[in-house]
């Protein structure tokens, strides 16, 4: 019998590997669509063998739409000023594997086919350590072990899986996203002045694998602030009221420097990749030199490296992004509401219902919580922390009722969706917020009703664990899920609830279609070209 963080991977592995199976064969099946967007320029010198062809029937139905650019970006670089839209740590870390690859298979496959291998093994691996990551996040905040192992599957069929599988910056975004909300979680770590410094690190490299990595400083700060206002402030009024010397006082506010100095160290660090990836485009694109690209891919459709031509060169601060989301995407305030674009809002629409829909619930039934920024209200009740552990009221029902560990993910996720409506090509809506917060997840595993195992079921569970809990304590957590799954459920690497269980209301029939659903069919559309999220 498996163990819940055992059932996450080895499921995670499960959906990796059959999505991949179903791109395989839909892309031999279903011919492709003429997309008439970008594709990758061939290097005509590059040899085909065998071995490539095979490798480009098996997984080339991945090589789609913006797959495009972080192929294009590994193999040959930044060579047009388009493909600055697209953050370097993913392609550069495919590149740097298909190095090593290229050391063992070189002579087997050509080095596109290797960038493609490479692509698809990172992700794979990253998409593992994401699952596992999710789970212990889910854990901490949700304090429930059921709901966060019901978050972590559904995180394993997420209606973006096609893009967490594909040559897509998602699943490294999603890991470095939820490895610093886990960071910011942290009781006991690598603190100075109750700031974990080394989320500055996954903080850092998410935000130069997508642009909305920037997002995440929002936890740091957040989680710097909230120390403050309930560790260090009680601390030194409680202090101040005790003090005998009132030469001592000046001695009380140095809690608050340290955590100001710890602070600002750690924002800096994160931002560092940032700005050298900034560094890089400006000299890049906007010092005029010579670009020595071969000639087939000198396109001058494309703007080209030293041209020095573009108008963000001149901005006061010179950042590629908005501008080129703007000029080659048509990205902008409102720019996606037209009447032909409906079939896009409509896929994007139930992540979006979902999302809003609870975290506004969220708001209006804890809206003392939501005004005191998701404080505790005994900061307000005594001015200094209460020796007692802290309990909320239970007052009202709902998603995340009274739980002040919420309020930063539910801003968090509203501000991402609102961003979304206003601003993106709405479809992205799906990838983008799949990738970016666990919210989905863990309003889905509240929601999605999942009942006990039948009684022969409950008695095959207890007889098992009473015949190996001999000599030892079984972890109660173990038996929850085992109640959750059934016994075939959890001695098997791929069965569960959200595959094999009958769901009993509309509610979570409407979960386990959605994910299945849009996982299936995005796979398929996707990997022929089709327009998908």
């Amino acid at each position: 019998m498996y163990s819940p963080r055992q059932k996450v991977l080895w499921f995670a592995l499960c959906t990796r590997i059959s999505v991949i199976l179903l791109q395989v064969i839909s892309n031999a099946l279903i011919p492709d669509h003429d997309a008439n967007v970008f594709l990758s320029p061939e290097d005509p010198t590059l040899q085909k063998a065998t071995a490539d062809i095979i490798i480009d029937k098996l997984l080339g139905g991945m090589k789609r739409w913006d797959s495009q650019y972080f192929i294009h970006i590994a193999q040959y670089g930044y060579t047009y000023e388009n493909c600055l839209a697209f953050f370097p740590l993913f392609p550069l870390i495919v590149r740097y594997i298909a190095y090593i690859l290229s050391s063992i298979l070189g002579s087997i496959f050509n080095f596109h086919s290797l960038l493609l291998i490479s692509a698809t093994i990172i992700n794979l691996l990253l998409f593992l350590k994401s699952a596992d990551i999710l789970h212990s996040l889910s854990l901490r905040v949700l304090r429930n072990e059921c709901n966060a192992y019901k978050s972590a599957i559904l995180y394993c069929v997420n209606p973006a899986s096609i893009f967490f599988t594909a040559p897509y910056s998602e699943t490294l975004f999603a890991l470095m996203s939820f490895y610093t909300m886990f960071k910011c979680t942290e009781s006991e770590s690598m603190r100075f002045a109750n700031i974990d410094m080394t989320s500055a690190l996954p903080a850092g490299f998410s935000m130069i694998t997508r642009s909305n990595g920037l997002v995440n400083l929002g936890f740091i700060f957040y989680t710097s602030f909230k120390n403050v206002i309930e560790r260090t402030l009680p601390e030194i009024v409680y202090k101040y009221k005790t003090l005998k010397q009132r030469v001592m006082l000046p001695f009380l506010l140095l809690p608050l420097f340290t955590c100001s100095v710890a602070l600002f160290i750690t924002i800096i660090v994160a931002l560092i990749p940032f700005m050298l990836v900034q560094l890089y485009n400006y000299f890049k694109f906007c010092i005029h030199n010579e670009h020595n690209l071969p000639e087939f891919l000198s396109n001058y459709e494309y703007i080209l490296p030293g041209s020095a031509a573009s108008p963000w060169c001149n901005n006061s601060i010179p950042l590629s992004y908005s501008y080129i989301q703007s000029h080659y995407w048509d990205v902008g305030f409102f720019k996606y509401y037209r009447l032909k674009q409906i079939p896009n809002f409509v896929l994007a629409s139930p992540i979006l219902f979902l999302i809003l829909y609870h975290c506004l619930c969220f708001v209006k039934n804890n809206l003392r919580l939501c005004v005191r920024l998701g404080l505790k209200d005994s900061i307000f009740v005594y001015g200094y922390l209460n020796k007692m552990p802290y309990r909320p009221k239970q007052y009202s029902k709902g998603f995340g009722a009274n739980d002040p560990n919420m309020f930063v993910y539910v801003i968090h996720a509203m501000f991402l969706s609102i961003f979304c409506i206003i601003f993106v090509h709405i479809q992205v809506s799906t990838r983008l917020l799949a990738s970016s917060s666990p919210i989905l997840y863990w309003i889905c595993s509240t929601r999605i009703n999942v009942g006990p195992t039948q009684t022969s079921d409950q008695n095959a569970i207890n007889e098992h664990f009473r015949r190996v809990s001999t000599g030892k304590r079984i972890p109660t957590h173990h038996l929850s899920i085992a109640n959750l799954e059934g016994v075939e459920n959890m001695y098997s690497k791929w069965r569960t609830f959200i595959i094999s269980k009958q769901m009993p209301d509309f509610q979570s029939r409407f979960i386990q279609c959605y994910f299945i659903g849009y996982l299936v069919v995005g796979t398929v559309l996707f990997s022929n070209f089709y327009p998908w999220t």
